[in-house]
């Protein structure tokens, strides 16, 4: 089975990533076995930020955002009447790390026992990189790029609003079981064994916070992180450390007092939402004509949300060969139609409704090949949902062909071939598909027979295997086959023609027979009515099929004798 999958639309190209000027130094990480390509961000912010990233608002009427440093990290803070971008309520969100501390808090997530100020229960585990929903970051008119949404459910007190984010740091591991990080530089994780981490992200700043929205269960602080640059798979971990209130100072848009944590808890979180991919695998890699070919095509949301909507469109290939496939649903899915004639066929499926957390749709479609289809069959499928955006898989399956010799050849050391054409050969085979037909040896280099020479003839489009080759008749003038040049056994391999790539020895049947002439011998009556004579020639090949002639035969006439050969005629007149 060759498969071939991609998932939702997600950017893997490396960039240059400027660094600013209140950057941390070049970050390593002691148990990394490659560097990674880290992002940084200072805070430093866009040109209308000097310094921090001011995010404060008055009330909750209002949003703020700010775009952080060279990484392009994208901050908001999102009042709670803000119906356009604020989100809340009961199972729309999954947190995967709480801290709770003061005045300054710390922590990461994991599912090893938890250390700092991250807080043990099911809002603390590990998440991986596929959980993450990926959006447009939307940081500018006209961008383009696509960011990982971050939520942070801000509960600090109604009298002490303040707090700032000072630090984000996300790694990519292969463990969920982290444990005795230190903030380096470099920053580590010294647990467990084997660890494999690389940092892949680091902001550190001030990202002042004015927290005017009340209760939990809300998304106030949404951070994006640009997903250009990094690469990862379904195995990958997400880990996030964040270290909050480290800001000296009052100064601010709005809000009173400073910046640290009062022991209330700040939780990241991500939205609950779908995650789908498609696949699509070949039946096999290559078949040879005759056999049938056949693709399975699956969506599958790994996500922990509904996909909604979701369609799959599948513009099936016509044929590469002389004549278009036709495909069919094997089996049939009620979900899935297949329209459009042979050669311009389109498979349908959905809308449908996936369930969380492995709800998918598969389909399989396949088509019977004969010798007119060889060539490669590429394949995409595409799918579209309503909220979990779209994809596309690919694969591909060949249809073998070969080609065969037959030749024809003269006894006659002058003539290697046959001078003419219309020998008549019977060809069977491959097992376990035979297939049988007669071809003619002809001039016209026109399939079937496509060799221009007499007394030679080439098949192509055949499945690759062994067939077996009879004469059926020879040409005019020869003779036939010998019944020990019976069922002659050749080999077709894949990718040989009859033009640039010519079957070989083992793919050739000869056919070796004699050229053939007729003898007549006369004896005639001068007048009289009175002679007769008794005429025998010997010896004849082939043997002669009819009686000897009679006494008093005036004459005898053999046909299609064998050469060369001679012959001694007795003429015995009055017996």
């Amino acid at each position: 089975m060759f498969t071939r999958l991609i998932q939702r639309k997600r950017p893997r190209r490396s960039v240059l990533l400027a660094i600013g000027a209140a950057a941390l130094a070049a970050i390593g990480l002691i148990v990394a076995v490659a560097i990674a390509v880290t992002q940084y961000d200072t805070g430093t912010g866009s040109p209308s930020f000097t310094g921090n990233c001011d995010v404060t608002v008055a009330s909750n009427n209002s949003s703020a955002d700010c775009q952080l440093g060279a990484a392009g990290g994208f901050v908001s803070y999102i009042g709670s009447n803000d119906t356009a971008r604020q989100a809340s309520g009961t199972g729309l969100f999954d947190p995967f790390v709480r801290l709770q501390g003061s005045p300054t808090e710390q922590g990461f997530n994991t599912d090893a026992p938890v250390t700092f100020d991250a807080k043990t229960g099911t809002w603390t585990h590990a998440i991986k990189v596929n959980a993450i929903p990926i959006v447009a970051c939307n940081r500018f008119t006209g961008d383009s790029a696509r960011c990982w949404e971050l939520f942070v459910d801000i509960n600090d007190s109604n009298t002490a609003k303040r707090i700032s984010l000072n630090k984000v740091q996300i790694f990519f591991t292969n463990s969920s079981v982290l444990s005795g990080y230190t903030s380096g530089p470099p920053p580590a994780f010294s647990s467990p064994s084997g660890n494999v981490t690389t940092e892949e992200y680091d902001f550190n700043g001030n990202i002042l916070i004015n927290d005017v929205n009340s209760g939990s269960g809300r998304g106030d602080l949404r951070y994006r992180v640009p997903i250009a640059g990094h690469t990862w798979d379904s195995t990958t971990w997400f880990v996030l450390y964040s270290q909050w209130g480290t800001t000296s100072g009052t100064a601010g848009n709005f809000g009173s007092g400073g910046y640290t944590s009062d022991g209330g808890f700040e939780e990241w979180k991500v939205k609950k939402t779908p995650n789908v991919s498609i696949t699509k695998t070949a039946d096999a890699a290559s078949v040879n004509a005759g056999s049938s070919i056949g693709f399975t095509i699956t969506v599958t949301n790994s996500g922990v949300a509904d996909a909604t909507g979701v369609t799959i469109s599948d513009s099936l290939p016509g044929g590469t060969g002389l004549s278009p496939v036709h495909w069919a649903e094997s089996p049939d899915n009620s979900n899935c139609t297949i329209t459009g004639g042979d050669g311009s066929q389109v498979l349908s499926c959905g809308p449908v409704t996936l369930a969380a957390s492995g709800g998918s749709l598969s389909v399989h479609v396949s088509a019977s090949t004969t010798a007119a289809n060889c060539g490669t069959y590429d394949n995409t499928a595409t799918f579209t949902s309503t909220n979990a955006g779209s994809g596309s898989a690919s694969a591909s399956i060949a249809v073998n062909c070969g080609a065969l010799m037959i030749k024809k050849e003269s006894t006659k050391g002058t003539n290697p071939l046959v001078l003419n054409a219309g020998a008549v050969f019977s060809v069977a085979g491959p097992s376990p598909s035979t297939t049988s037909f007669n071809v003619t040896d002809d001039t016209t280099a026109a399939a079937p027979d496509e060799d221009a020479l007499a007394g030679e003839v080439c098949v192509s489009g055949l499945a690759p295997g062994t067939y077996t080759i009879n004469e059926v008749s020879p040409p005019t003038g020869y003779g036939a086959a010998s019944a020990s040049q019976a069922n002659q056994s050749v080999t077709v391999a894949n990718g040989t023609n009859c033009t640039t790539s010519k079957p070989g020895t083992g793919a050739t049947a000869t056919f070796t027979n004699a050229p053939l002439y007729d003898l007549q011998v006369n004896f005639k009556d001068d007048g009289s009515g009175e002679t007769s004579a008794t005429i025998s020639c010997s010896p004849l090949e082939p043997p002669d099929s009819t009686a000897p002639p009679s006494p008093y035969t005036t004459s005898s006439t053999y046909t299609s004798r064998s050469a060369p050969q001679t012959v001694t005629c007795t003429i015995t007149v009055d017996p």
